[in-house]
């Protein structure tokens, strides 16, 4: 992405941001941007991507690492856990982050989820929040749920 994605937070919140006129927006790509505690994505609703999908799960789980199979060194993927056999998942590279979290921004196995998820589109803003998880791994897709790790 070359485009200066501009980012205005209220915290936690997402106050303003010019990447819904961005010619990646355009073409239907998310866009995460993390910030105080919460990790924010940014989905173009005219687009590919089921936002139905991403909101029945109750927790996020965010993994990071590297992703062979699209020549990616390094990567987020998204699970939504919805506690089914199936729950939605969304891999995207580090190219559509704002800020990659760092190894010490993992949550430990037992303690509380430190961070929360939230979804945003341009006619609406938050659409959707619910608790996350972050976490390393060696390769994308992990797609393990939160007690597998």
């Amino acid at each position: 992405m070359n485009q200066i994605i501009e980012i205005q937070n209220n915290g936690p919140e997402l106050k303003s941001t010019n990447y819904w006129q961005s010619e990646h927006a355009q073409k239907g790509y998310v866009y995460l941007t993390v910030n105080a505690g919460c990790f924010r994505l940014l989905v173009p609703v005219d687009k590919q991507l089921s936002i139905d999908d991403m909101i029945t799960g109750k927790i996020v789980l965010i993994t990071r690492g590297p992703w062979p199979d699209m020549k990616k060194k390094d990567a987020l993927e998204l699970l939504f856990e919805d506690y089914t056999d199936s729950p939605y998942i969304l891999q995207i590279a580090s190219s559509q982050v704002d800020r990659m979290p760092e190894d010490s921004d993992q949550d430990r196995k037992g303690e509380k989820p430190r961070w929360m998820f939230a979804i945003y589109t341009e006619a609406d803003g938050k659409i959707f929040e619910v608790p996350a998880r972050y976490r390393k791994a060696k390769k994308l897709p992990y797609m393990k749920e939160w007690s597998e790790i």
